[in-house]
């Protein structure tokens, strides 16, 4: 035993503590000791008998706290409710140091798995401690059966407040180190070049082992190639004889606690109907029609769903890897105007940083669900309406003169430049009429303070190629070239002269460089590129017709 005077601090933990304990239950302590070696175990020892106290020096638990070690068996009792007796002051502080750990291993975890698509994630407290039981409970089954009834019984959401205290002390600590953003009971990761900065004061603070340093460089080159991972489930584990509570879905499926600004984190992406339904308040019973459409950069389906009298479409969009030969196309457009980005993770940040920020601009897009992040797919409601390139071709076939729509798009791409937002892919079938204006998709290609005078290029310059599929490719020839001119005429102007009134001109003088005709040539006829250029040279100055 431990002489009196030797006792440092002194804690109970267990069933008993957490308000899950039967009559025959022991009674669970920790005796932190100072100057006292005897009967000490050592880091490395197996769990101790139920029926001992758990005797530690406390240096070495505190050591224990800042620095991984196999097993855990001792400061593994810390992620949960315990109740202090001796030195509650000194416990807590062993506390704050090992959740302050274990956000931080959880953070680079993320960082490395997801990469810049990080920082849109929303990350809660909660994530970070069953994310840690999680894998506690797959190395250990024993300690399953504890921790669900720890999180389930009566007494859980007074168990589960003060777990989370801990955690949001480690996040103040952590935030106020310029590591992590907070917001309400979640943290965030910087992005861009602050993201860069917090991710080496993590390593500086907790220095990855060699086996972490593997996982690292291997999942990092892994998610470039698009390779994703995922966490193995626990639920299918016995502990002891007592089977896994089923309602703690977060201690099986901890990333289904991540979540973003808007939609949520889908971690089994075998179910996405089920749980895009669910996210969408349908009921246990409904149904639902799947179609395939896309191109060969995105496959995506279109998802309706629907009961009684509830029913909703959404989009579901797949960013592949995009293989040899789409490269090879794509790459005859990134040569000379525009270096597209390949990367499905990369692709799919884009989308959702794009969506983002167009949002915050007041402008019209689709509305995110959701992520299967594991699956690089991402979930939108359905937009309605009709494609911008209806319209253009209407006007380029003589059949109308109405210019309302494409000066509304011209407007929106003015309001975006003028913000810093450049569009990066700005086809007219990425455009969609809708009863309440102009929405764009397709923003995978969205960038900040990029190339403007590309944007503008490529919208009139891809309208140009007229590349829409006729009804009467016959009929088409007949047409006559005037009237094709005329109409492309119509459109290049009132899109600028729109634009211009947003915007001004500096963007349209640069979007007159020849570099920009150069992705388009093999389609593009000798007339409408002087057509368009023509436009580009009236509307370049502030006072040009």
């Amino acid at each position: 035993m431990v002489p009196k005077e030797k006792i440092y601090s002194l804690c109970a933990y267990g069933s008993r503590v957490a308000g899950y304990e039967r009559e025959d239950s022991d009674y669970d302590m920790i005796i932190v000791t100072k100057d006292f070696k005897e009967n000490v175990p050592d880091r490395t020892e197996k769990q101790p008998d139920k029926s001992s106290p758990i005797i530690v020096d406390e240096a070495t638990l505190l050591d224990a706290a800042k620095r991984p070690e196999p097993g855990e068996f001792v400061i593994g009792r810390f992620l949960n409710v315990y109740e202090p007796i001796v030195n509650a002051e000194f416990l807590r502080s062993v506390e704050i140091e090992y959740k302050k750990r274990g956000i931080a291993e959880g953070l680079i975890e993320i960082q490395t798995d997801y990469g810049d698509f990080s920082s849109n994630v929303v990350i809660p407290y909660e994530y970070f401690l069953f994310d840690k039981l999680h894998k506690r409970a797959a190395a250990y089954p024993e300690a399953l059966y504890g921790y669900t009834r720890t999180y389930t019984c009566d007494q859980s959401k007074e168990n589960l407040e003060f777990t989370l205290r801990g955690f949001r002390e480690a996040a103040e600590s952590m935030a106020s180190s310029g590591i992590v953003e907070i917001t309400g009971d979640s943290v965030s990761i910087f992005r861009g070049k602050e993201r860069a900065i917090a991710l080496s004061k993590l390593f500086k603070m907790y220095p990855l082992t060699t086996r972490d340093a593997r996982r690292f460089a291997f999942h990092t080159f892994a998610n470039r190639v698009g390779y994703g991972f995922k966490t193995k489930p626990v639920s299918k584990l016995r502990a002891t004889g007592k089977a896994y509570h089923p309602a703690l879905v977060e201690l099986d499926h901890p990333r289904r606690l991540l979540r973003l600004e808007e939609g949520v984190v889908f971690d089994d992406a075998s179910k996405m109907v089920e749980e895009i339904a669910r996210v969408s308040g349908f009921g246990e019973t409904y149904d639902y029609e799947e179609k395939k459409q896309g191109d060969f950069i995105n496959s995506s389906r279109q998802l309706e769903i629907w009961e009684d009298k509830k029913r909703d479409k959404y989009l579901l969009k797949h960013f592949p890897e995009l293989k040899s030969a789409k490269w090879a196309i794509l790459n005859l457009w990134s040569l000379a105007a525009k270096k597209f980005n390949m990367s499905p993770l990369s692709r799919l940040n884009r989308e959702v940083e794009g969506v983002r920020r167009v949002h915050e601009l007041g402008i019209k897009t689709h509305r995110i669900v959701g992520i299967a992040l594991d699956d690089r797919t991402l979930v939108t409601e359905y937009v309605e309406g009709v494609p911008l390139s209806k319209f253009v071709q209407k006007i380029i076939k003589g059949e109308s003169t109405d210019t309302g729509n494409i000066e509304k798009y011209a407007l929106v791409l003015g309001k975006m430049h003028k913000a810093g937002l450049v569009y990066g892919d700005t086809k007219p079938q990425n455009v969609l009429v809708g009863k309440d204006g102009i929405d764009l998709l397709d923003l995978e290609q969205a960038v900040e303070n990029g190339d403007a005078g590309w944007d503008l290029a490529e919208f009139l310059y891809f309208s140009s190629t007229h590349l829409e599929k006729e009804d009467d490719k016959k009929d088409d020839k007949k047409k006559d070239d005037g009237q094709k001119e005329a109409g492309m005429k119509l459109i290049a102007e009132s899109f600028l002269a729109s634009y211009r009134s947003e915007n001004g001109s500096e963007v349209i003088a640069k979007a007159k460089n020849m570099r920009y005709v150069l992705p388009f040539l093999p389609v593009l006829a000798p007339k409408m590129i002087r057509v368009v250029r023509r436009a580009f040279e009236k509307y370049s100055s502030p006072t040009g017709a």
